[in-house]
């Protein structure tokens, strides 16, 4: 159903894993409800997620608002003996911060951003994980549970922070 890279112009659903304080939620969510542009998603409205789980397929309004995190992930399996990469140093550098975050149930993950001012000004930001080959290709984190935010250095940017390409505007003869 899904594909990593996730295809242009797919209307697969993402799967994604919600985790809260003390909940984890794995379901699949629509593209159709999230922004063209993953930056600045709160300032275009977003503010809940529709979410049909997996086992039972019900379906949900999520907040996020008090959530961890929102992982975009390959499989819902996961990788529970992967090693998180935690650095690149064969990178040039260029237009994403490389951040790591840490969360207050003690979690620490490494990351790149767009070095916008999303992270600093909205409840939230996208983040596409450090570590190619781990499960997670996007996750949505909550800054309602971090206790920590680093700037690592810059970074080129990722597939799955970049913006869809704008359409090209069509002439009628």
């Amino acid at each position: 159903m899904n594909h990593f890279p996730p295809r242009e112009g797919s209307d697969d659903p993402y799967m994604i894993v919600v985790r809260g304080q003390d909940y984890t939620l794995k379901g699949f969510a629509d593209r159709s409800q999230w922004p063209p542009e993953m930056d600045g998603a709160h300032t275009q409205g977003l503010t809940s997620i529709r979410l049909r789980r997996q086992n039972s397929g019900e379906v949900e309004d999520i907040a996020l608002t008090n959530i961890k995190a929102v992982f975009f992930v390959k499989d819902f399996s996961g990788q529970t003996s992967h090693v998180d990469l935690l650095f690149h140093n064969r990178m040039p550098p260029m237009e994403c911060l490389w951040i790591r975050i840490r969360f207050d149930d003690g979690e620490t993950i490494e990351g790149i951003i767009h070095n916008s001012l999303d992270h600093i000004v909205g409840p939230g930001f996208f983040m596409a994980p450090a570590d190619p080959i781990g499960n997670n290709w996007l996750i949505y984190v909550s800054k309602s549970r971090l206790t920590g935010f680093e700037i690592l250095g810059l970074r080129p940017q990722v597939k799955s922070l970049r913006r869809p390409p704008k359409a090209a505007a069509s002439t009628t003869a």
